[in-house]
């Protein structure tokens, strides 16, 4: 072969090897892209879905082992009604001997020494709309946005300071 044709192959191939070389960049870069996006997008669907339960006001009852407290759905999460069973309340509190923690609980029906049970469910303070509970609480939805009321009672006294932790059947809770 001459030395023009060798030069003319050594071109092409060259050329060749420049746009393989920049493509598979292109591809790269792109594919890069796309993994930092759906990560981007997976972050933040997961920071929705997970959102927290908001403890907005707790109020000690008359006869010191029981109060009432309003709890926010403050997320993406919406729980049913008759999962309610599987959310843990925990209240914390000072009693005779220093400060006490206490895992109540569910009973609606309050045939426990100690425990809790739903009042109701509003949305801007006024009945739900959406997915509305039953008065019993045997079905209905407790969606995002909506406030739960709660009676919970103990076995000692309850003095302040006061600290009420619910968790939901997913692990999303109040801090």
């Amino acid at each position: 072969m001459s030395s023009l044709g060798v030069i003319a192959t050594s071109a092409i191939f060259m050329v060749v090897a420049l746009v393989s070389i920049s493509s598979l960049t292109g591809i790269i870069l792109l594919n890069y892209n796309l993994l930092k996006d759906s990560i981007n997008l997976i972050s933040a669907e997961s920071a929705l879905a997970g959102g927290r339960l908001k403890v907005n006001s707790t109020t000690i009852l008359p006869d010191n082992r029981s109060l009432e407290a309003l709890i926010i759905n403050d997320g993406a999460e919406k729980i049913r009604v008759r999962d309610f069973e599987k959310i843990d309340v925990i209240i914390v509190y000072e009693d005779d001997g220093g400060v006490e923690a206490e895992w109540l609980p569910y009973d609606p029906s309050e045939s426990l020494e100690a425990g809790w049970k739903p009042l109701n469910i509003t949305y801007n303070g006024s009945g739900e709309l959406l997915n509305p509970a039953s008065p019993d609480f045997s079905s209905g939805i407790w969606d995002p946005g909506e406030v739960l009321a709660i009676r919970a009672w103990t076995r000692s006294e309850i003095r302040e300071p006061v600290r009420l932790i619910v968790v939901s059947p997913r692990g999303v809770g109040s801090c």
